[in-house]
């Protein structure tokens, strides 16, 4: 790849919106530009429903809310796709070590590998170039190259804001794109790669006793769950379901999922769940997989 010239080597710009700043936080929306050249030959856009309930001072950021992602695939659905976008390309994100790291959980989290792409960050490139400037977000940035894009915070908009001030930063230092990725990865600074960052993801262990963090696994791995429900008629029914998120309604939280037994989608709030364990093939696995509630 550092041989060849920048035009015939693929860049991809990334961007995500995740329900929190933590680098265990669920991605709810990935965007995706895809250059070859100075031209933007394809775009990758998707919102994703995380497992649990997107906090509402996160949705007052980039607006995404519950009733937005209430239909989006799970992450596990999209990685596959996520990564062959982006399959030997060189990636670039604004402050690329947070997208890195919420990717690397999220990725881990879903079983796969970590890509190996070379990554380069445009706001340590831009501190770097440019000190002189008074600011380096992306908003600020966006302004200053005069990016033609105007939606900030939603994850395809940013990535291709980051995009504008990539190239533009790129013609600035006197770039052509029959320059060698070797000679990018010179003056722009050696690229960061998602292997620095595996140490971050610690595998959950299978004797969880949280409530809430174990039915969070258990929808994380695709696995049935069997409740022991107390329902309003006082009355304890098991309930064999497919997990699918968790939501709030009046500041009760409820688990929503598919009900294998009446072949529909039903809603179960938590405090009245007495205890689940993980359910498979007719066969209840594992007393470590048992969760007690009370």
């Amino acid at each position: 790849m550092e041989n060849k010239p920048i035009k015939e080597v693929p860049i991809v710009v990334i961007d995500t919106e995740t329900t929190g700043l933590a680098h265990d936080s669920y991605i709810i929306e990935v965007g995706a530009v895809k250059l070859l050249g100075d031209r933007l030959v394809d775009t990758f856009s998707t919102l994703i429903r995380p497992p649990i309930p997107i906090p509402k001072k996160v949705t007052k950021i980039h607006g995404i809310n519950d009733y937005m992602v209430k239909d989006a695939p799970t992450f596990p659905f999209v990685v596959d796709k996520f990564l062959s976008f982006i399959k030997d390309s060189i990636l670039v994100a604004h402050n690329a070590p947070f997208d890195m790291k919420v990717l690397t959980v999220n990725i881990k989290r879903a079983g796969k590998r970590l890509p190996t792409n070379p990554v380069l960050d445009t706001c340590r490139i831009s501190r770097s170039l440019f000190p002189e400037l008074r600011s380096h977000s992306l908003k600020y940035l966006a302004l200053y190259w005069g990016s033609p894009f105007k939606e900030l915070h939603r994850a395809l908009s940013d990535a291709k804001h980051t995009a504008y001030v990539f190239l533009s930063i790129l013609k600035k230092c006197g770039f052509t794109m029959d320059d060698s990725v070797s000679k990018l990865f010179e003056l722009l600074g050696p690229p960061i790669y998602f292997k620095d960052f595996e140490h971050i993801y610690t595998h959950p262990d299978t004797e969880e006793t949280d409530t809430v963090q174990f039915i969070i696994r258990c929808i994380e791995a695709g696995k049935k769950i069997e409740l022991l429900y107390h329902c309003e008629n006082n009355l304890d029914l098991k309930r064999r379901v497919i997990p699918l998120n968790l939501f709030t309604k009046q500041e009760m939280l409820y688990l929503k999922a598919y009900c294998l037994m009446d072949g529909r989608e039903k809603s179960f709030r938590i405090d009245r769940i007495k205890r689940v364990r993980v359910w498979e093939n007719e066969v209840e696995t594992g007393t470590g997989h048992t969760c007690y509630f009370r």
